[in-house]
């Protein structure tokens, strides 16, 4: 009996088996800035206890009953599943959801159904019609474009301000184009819309205003259990991008420069996007936010916040900024949330 009592005083608590999901095979991720974003983050969940591992989710082999055997799954290391814009939502209804049926208490985040809605820019229209402000838009149905059909949308939409060109499924700005006059198209912007005809693009087109105050920055504000942390500012150089690939400098912020607007819109967002999920609140934080990590990016307009995207499916959330150590404390706790 004295025997059997001390083996069970010293047995440890059962360590969290955490999957972090890979678009890449694990073995060919260079896991370091500027090739990752959230490089450090597996190892670092790995030192305070978990069991990590890194599976890609285009392995056929990780079926929803292998997924369904983990505590905890991330898409934070999904870089890049938007060049699969039929495979991954595909994964993630016929497997991640499945995995979940099969295990009710396996923690998947952010939500399946956030990120299906959060893998095409149509959700910008529904957000728009909820009463937040975004650049003008209109969509347009790549399969049926002509370089004559497309040109005349461009005009028809805007012929005397610039707009920009982009797929309603990507990420840091690839496959983007600026027109800067649709009355008199450059060289550049007639090969852009023949590559667009002749090699298509991923989802619809979108026609969208170009909105000329990004030249002031785009303000990246994060949100980690439904709290603001901390927020980044993008400034473009050279480039109508603000990102750092073309050139866009990159800054953290403090809590009062950040245009009160921006943060009070990005928060209601957040509110927005949490109420679209509804489970039993063991899923959730202890303040009951469903949306576990968000970036929501915009720009101002005089004192207006006008939203350019939110990323909630592997968002580089610049958890190595200054104040975004405790924003790291807040996320890792997740991954720990049933032990």
């Amino acid at each position: 009996m004295g025997s059997t009592l001390s083996c069970l005083q010293t047995r440890r608590p059962r360590r969290s088996k955490v999957l972090f999901l890979t678009t890449q095979p694990p073995a060919e991720i260079k896991a370091e800035w500027p090739f990752y974003q959230n490089w450090f983050l597996p190892e670092l969940v790995r030192k305070r206890g978990a069991d990590v591992q890194l599976r890609c989710w285009r392995d056929g082999e990780l079926d929803a009953a292998a997924v369904s055997n983990y505590d905890a799954v991330t898409f934070l290391w999904c870089n890049n599943y938007h060049a699969h814009p039929i495979e991954f939502p595909d994964f993630v209804r016929k497997v991640l959801i499945r995995a979940q049926e099969q295990n009710p208490r396996l923690n998947i985040f952010n939500d399946p159904a956030i990120v299906l809605w959060n893998c095409d820019k149509h959700y910008l229209l529904e957000l728009a019609a909820a009463g937040f402000m975004i650049s003008r838009s209109k969509f347009v149905d790549s399969t049926t474009l002509t370089s004559t059909s497309l040109t005349s949308t461009i005009r028809g939409f805007s012929d005397t301000t610039a707009v920009i060109l982009k797929p309603a499924i990507s990420g840091s700005a690839r496959g983007t184009h600026l027109i800067r006059d649709p009355r008199d198209l450059s060289t550049e912007d007639e090969v852009f819309i023949d590559s667009v005809i002749t090699n298509g693009v991923r989802g619809d087109l979108i026609v969208q205003e170009f909105e000329e105050t990004i030249s002031a920055g785009e303000y990246s504000l994060i949100f980690i259990n439904g709290r603001h942390t901390h927020t980044i500012l993008k400034v473009p150089h050279g480039d109508y991008r603000c990102q750092g690939e073309y050139g866009g400098s990159v800054e953290e912020i403090s809590e009062s420069d950040v245009p009160p607007n921006a943060r009070d819109v990005a928060q209601k967002i957040i509110r927005y996007i949490s109420a679209k999920v509804v489970k039993s609140d063991q899923y959730y934080d202890v303040e009951g936010s469903p949306l576990v990590y968000a970036r929501v990016d915009g720009i101002m307009r005089g004192e207006k916040f006008i939203l350019m995207e939110v990323e909630a499916v592997e968002p580089h959330l610049w958890l190595e900024a200054k104040s975004g150590s405790l924003a790291l404390d807040d996320l890792c706790k997740v991954f720990f949330r049933r032990e």
